[in-house]
């Protein structure tokens, strides 16, 4: 008797699951072909015993990055208060140190960035996301460099895979990658001379099909280089390089965080510098499938964001977008220009704009909050928040939240119709991106780290 060919239609299995497979068929057709009977309580016990084979579910982690598993700012999480008290924190600690940077998480573990003024030093720091308790801190020197009066030597958010959190810096005139297991060891450290910036280090890495992959600069020498590196390891597996071919012509550095563009089942990784333009890139070789060259001269700060289809980006000075670009690529050849916006247009510097349901937000530095139709980029609306903003907005619970370099969250009604449902007044300034995940938004302040479990 034959198996019906639908009870071998299961997902790809990893290599020790592949050879249990073989036994149990094997053992099942010795055993089936002698009676009927058994072949029918096979059907029952079988597909039960092969699941016992399958690997574990791979269930999407959180917030392993910069604004989320897909750079998109999108957060799972119920019950979140539109306006938040101390009251409902879970539980928040005092930093020891300060940092821009975004705090992140790999299962129950949330991890962090500092820098302490008095020692020189900067940290990797982890804590439990349930109770804020720390379980380490990994410490290192760093050697100053030019940094702009708002940036610090703690800008640039990690990422993290199920091995290992992974920190990208500036040191110096150096650029440093450096892998830290969960449980604090370092892994690997690896270096490259010759990094120098306008305003510092911020722009964060990402990991994409396997691959750890940021940018760094030179402005002195008047080149940017993509880098993919194997994260097990930290060895290069391909490196691009972008420079600056005008003589006469400023590198502008870019710190923009590349982001990942699905197209027709193949990931690019998409990324912007100023002189070079947009590339789309294949994320296992560096290979260039598509760029486009565009007109700027301006600074890209606020990372690129995408909705699946485009992507879209904006560059600015002194504090306010000026020119943005919204493509749509191909798999191949020059992606197709939507549209442009202009300095009149609501644009914002720093905070990363957030793309859903067919509607794109631009969050301003200087709190005018601009809607518009993601497609065509047509005005939905456009009004004043007021407030200062470097921290980049975040959709939680059908709400859109922003902090303040004033002190204040800011929750703002998602959809066509503006309305501010939530002002949130904080101990101090914040810089950073909040991080949502197990049901908690997480807030770094300038000088807090908060918990707050949704309801």
């Amino acid at each position: 008797m034959r198996f019906p060919q639908t009870l071998f239609f299961i997902t790809p299995l990893n290599p020790v699951a592949q050879q249990g497979l073989v036994a149990l068929v094997a053992y099942a057709t010795n055993t089936l072909s002698s009676s009927e009977m058994m072949f029918c309580r096979s059907l029952f016990i079988v597909p039960a015993l092969i699941a016992t084979l399958l690997p574990a579910p791979n269930h999407a982690q959180d917030w392993p990055r910069f604004r989320g598993a897909d750079g998109n700012g999108v957060g799972k999480i119920a019950g979140l208060p539109a306006e938040i008290t101390k009251a409902d924190y879970e539980w928040a600690i005092k930093l020891d140190g300060i940092g821009h940077s975004s705090p992140i998480l790999w299962g129950d573990r949330l991890f962090l960035t500092s820098f302490n003024k008095d020692s020189g030093e900067r940290r990797v720091e982890c804590y439990d996301c349930a109770s804020g308790m720390q379980e380490w801190n990994w410490v290192t020197p760093v050697a100053e460099h030019n940094l702009h009066k708002y940036n610090n030597f703690a800008s640039s958010t990690p990422v993290a895979n199920a091995a290992a959190v992974f920190i990208v810096w500036g040191s110096g005139k150096s650029t440093e990658a450096i892998a830290l297991s969960h449980d604090g060891k370092e892994l690997w450290k690896r270096e490259w001379t010759a990094f120098t910036s306008d305003h510092g280090f911020a722009a964060s890495p990402i990991i994409v099909d396997d691959v750890l992959i940021f940018h760094t600069d030179s402005v002195e020498e008047k080149h940017s280089q993509v880098m993919g590196l194997d994260p097990a390891t930290g060895e290069t597996i391909w490196e691009l390089e972008r420079v600056t071919e005008g003589e006469d012509d400023k590198h502008v550095t870019s710190y923009s965080t590349p982001t990942v563009l699905n197209v027709g089942g193949v990931n690019t990784v998409v990324v912007f510098q100023t002189n070079d333009g947009w590339k789309g890139l294949a994320p296992g070789t560096g290979e260039v499938a598509w760029e486009y060259a565009g007109d700027y001269n301006l600074r890209s700060v606020g990372s690129i964001v995408s909705d699946g289809e485009m992507v879209f980006t904006t560059v600015g000075s002194g504090g306010k977008g000026k020119v943005a670009t919204a493509l749509k690529p191909g798999k191949s050849s020059e992606p197709k220009v939507l549209y442009e916006l202009g300095i009149a247009d609501g644009l914002g510097y720093v905070p990363t704009p957030l793309i859903h349901d067919g509607l794109l937000y631009l969050w301003g530095d200087g709190g005018v909050l601009t809607c518009r139709n993601a497609k065509n980029g047509e005005q939905v609306y456009e009004e004043r928040i007021s407030g200062n903003f470097f921290s980049s907005p975040v959709i939680a619970d059908g709400k859109i939240y922003c902090g303040s370099r004033d002190g204040e969250l800011v929750a703002v009604a998602l959809g066509k119709k503006f309305e501010i449902v939530g002002r949130s007044h904080l101990d101090s300034g914040m810089n950073a991106t909040p991080a949502i995940a197990k049901n908690r938004m997480f807030l770094r302040t300038d000088t807090h780290l908060i918990s707050i479990l949704g309801k």
